[in-house]
C-alpha cells in the first residue's frame, strides 16, 4: 500500500532504516495502523518498505492472518477496500490537519492498495495432520472451507491413482489399487484397468479343444475319401472290378 502523511517533512535521515528518525517515525506508525485496522480481519502488522518526499510518502506492506481457502483472493480483495476505508474514514485529523490527536494526517485521496498476494500453501503442512508413516503421501488442498491433506486415492489430487476395476487404498508402501472380484478376473495391470474373466477362459479351452478335435477329424476324412478315390480310378485303369 501507498498513503500520504501531510503533517510530517521529509528528512533526508528518514531514507535510512537505521536512522533513529527512521525508527521513530516507524513505531508512530506502526500504533497509529494498530488503532486504525483494529478491525480489520486478520490485521497482524505492517512493514514500512520505504519512506520517500512529499511530505512523507509511506510505502508499506499490510500483514494479514485469514483463513486459507479457494476464497482467500476474493477475502483479501474485500479487506483491501476495508484498508482504504480506514484511513479516508479517519476522524483524528480535521481538513486542515489541526486537531490536537492529529499525529498523522493522511491524504485521503492518495491512499491506494497497489497489489495484494496470497502465501503459497506450504507442502509440509500435512506433515503434522497424518500419521508419520503416512506424511509422505499426503498433500494440501485447498478447499472453499479450509485447507484439507489428501493422498492420491483422491480423485481432487493433482495425479490420482487410476483405480479402474477397484478401490484405492492407502499402505504403508503408499496408494495401491485393490482390484474387486479376483476371484472371477484375472488383472494384467496395477491400475486393475484391463481384466479376463476366469470363466470364460474355462469354457474357452474346452471349446478350443473341441473345434481342434473336430478340424482334426475332418482332415482325416477328407485324406481317407481321397484315397478311397484314388484307389478305384487306378482299379479300373488295371481292369479290376471293384
Amino acid at each position: 500500500m501507498k498513503t500520504k502523511v501531510d503533517n510530517r517533512e521529509f528528512t533526508p535521515e528518514l531514507q535510512n532504516k537505521s536512522s533513529p528518525a527512521f525508527q521513530d517515525f516507524e513505531k508512530e506508525f506502526k500504533e497509529q495502523m494498530r488503532d486504525l485496522y483494529k478491525d480489520i480481519e486478520g490485521y497482524h502488522d505492517v512493514v514500512i518498505h520505504e519512506l520517500t518526499q512529499g511530505s512523507i510518502v509511506v510505502n508499506y506492506t499490510v500483514l494479514l492472518k485469514v483463513p486459507a481457502s479457494t476464497k482467500a483472493n476474493e477475502t483479501l480483495k474485500t479487506i483491501s477496500d476495508d484498508l482504504i476505508s480506514a484511513i479516508t474514514s479517519s476522524t483524528t485529523c480535521d481538513e486542515n490537519c489541526k486537531e490536537a490527536n492529529c499525529s498523522f494526517c493522511f491524504n485521503a485521496t492518495f491512499t491506494n492498495v497497489t497489489n495484494y498476494e496470497v502465501e503459497e500453501v506450504e507442502e509440509s503442512i500435512c506433515d503434522s495432520l497424518s500419521l508419520m508413516n503416512f506424511s509422505s503421501y499426503y498433500s494440501p488442498l485447498l478447499t472453499t472451507t479450509g485447507i484439507i491433506c489428501i493422498s492420491r486415492c483422491d480423485q481432487r489430487a493433482s495425479d490420482p491413482l487410476p483405480c479402474v476395476f477397484g478401490t484405492c487404498k492407502l499402505l504403508q508402501g503408499g496408494p495401491k489399487c485393490m482390484c474387486s472380484e479376483k476371484a472371477a478376473f484375472w488383472y494384467r495391470d496395477d491400475a486393475c484397468s484391463s481384466r479376463i474373466s476366469k470363466v470364460g477362459v474355462a469354457i474357452g479351452v474346452p471349446v478350443t479343444g473341441l473345434v481342434l478335435a473336430i478340424s482334426i477329424f475332418i482332415v482325416f476324412l477328407v485324406r481317407a475319401r481321397r484315397q478311397k478315390e484314388m484307389y478305384r480310378q487306378v482299379g479300373w485303369g488295371q481292369g479290376v472290378v471293384p
